[in-house]
């Protein structure tokens, strides 16, 4: 199989959410990783455009001030895995799926690169096979300097060839390949979480090409971000009621248990997300949680019985925060969004009493 180098870069980092196509505004930036202050876990960041937006020639994407980005890596280290969605416009409008891996490469490599000259804290690779060839797509990763570092402690920048057959003096993309949707996991150790809990507003600075046209449109570039809440907590209580009957001289007991808990992000409460309960492993009913996140649901107890519950939380449009200055996002924020999860308590055991 052919090897070719694209000039294209993306951006990195986790959990569970609905399909961002779902959302009405693109384009659209999702993160989702550890959810406790101070720790470190998969991490997911997933750009998402429409097929009619126009492609991408760069994308930037901010970490907030407090994350730790732990960039020590060997060269040649898989640190995750990619999924991306790409139109090859040169063969069909169609989408494609596409996957591969994430891979470091040595910084000093790429000193001389016309996207992002100079020498980096870390390259990675997104090792991709499209239409049977491999690419191997730089992700320049560095500490944030000057104006940047009062939002942000660290930046990813992606380059994009032009897709469109109008390209020129550069090459157009192999394939016309147009990113429609880039999804990057990066493994626990790689990104570590805040210490203090908060809301973090992550950035993804785009710059359009001019559709259907040869350069770049810098009035055209957008700017969208994701709120990431931390601490998330879902919490568990289970209290046992029993109720004695007489009748005829006899004694009967029936026992209930009392599920209760509360859905918090950020140390505040989730309004309207699910929770399931499970006894034994089994599902055992569900209920909403309030304006303060609490839930409760009671249940009958025959047994011993191990219980817990999951909230799924769905993905959430909301506002766009200290959004980035005209001189670097001409066309404003577009889009804000809070990713979905599905997040579980502790187990609890319950236990009836007989009399």
């Amino acid at each position: 199989m052919g090897r070719r180098l694209l000039v294209f870069g993306c951006a990195a980092a986790a959990l569970l959410a609905p399909a961002a196509s779902a959302l009405a505004k693109t384009p659209q930036l999702l993160v989702r990783g550890a959810t406790a202050t101070g720790a470190s876990a998969a991490t997911v960041i997933d750009v998402n455009e429409d097929k009619a937006d126009a492609a991408p020639a760069r994308i930037s994407i901010y970490l907030p001030q407090g994350y730790i980005a732990n960039l020590g890596q060997s060269p040649g280290t898989q640190i995750g895995t990619v999924s991306t969605s790409v139109q090859p416009l040169a063969l069909s409008p169609d989408a494609i799926a596409v996957a591969g891996t994430i891979l470091t490469d040595t910084p000093s490599k790429y000193v001389g690169n016309l996207c992002a000259p100079g020498t980096h804290a870390a390259v990675w690779l997104l090792h991709l096979t499209v239409q049977g060839t491999i690419f191997d797509v730089p992700v320049y990763v560095d500490r944030t300097t000057a104006a940047e570092t009062a939002f942000s402690s660290a930046k990813l920048v992606v380059c994009f060839s032009n897709p469109y057959e109008q390209a020129a003096p550069g090459p157009r993309a192999p394939f016309g390949v147009k990113f429609v949707e880039t999804k990057v996991t990066v493994g626990a150790g790689v990104f570590t979480n805040p210490i203090v809990a908060g809301s973090f507003v992550w950035r993804a600075l785009i710059t359009p090409w001019t559709a259907n046209g040869a350069t770049e449109n810098a009035t055209g570039a957008i700017e969208a971000q994701s709120i990431v809440n931390i601490p998330l907590s879902l919490s568990l209580k289970a209290k046992v009621r029993t109720i004695r009957h007489k009748q005829h001289g006899r004694t009967t007991v029936t026992n209930s248990v009392l599920l209760s808990g509360k859905l918090l992000e950020d140390l505040r409460g989730v309004a309207g997300a699910k929770v399931t309960f499970y006894a034994n492993g089994k599902t055992a009913g569900s209920a909403p949680t309030t304006a303060s996140g609490a839930f409760s649901r009671r249940a009958g107890l025959t047994k011993r019985t191990a219980l817990r519950a999951t909230a799924t939380v769905p993905t959430r449009e909301t506002n766009c925060v200290g959004q980035l200055p005209a001189s670097s996002a001409p066309a404003g924020c577009v889009a804000a969004t809070i990713a979905g999860y599905e997040l579980s308590s502790s187990t609890v055991t319950a236990t009836p009493r007989q009399r």
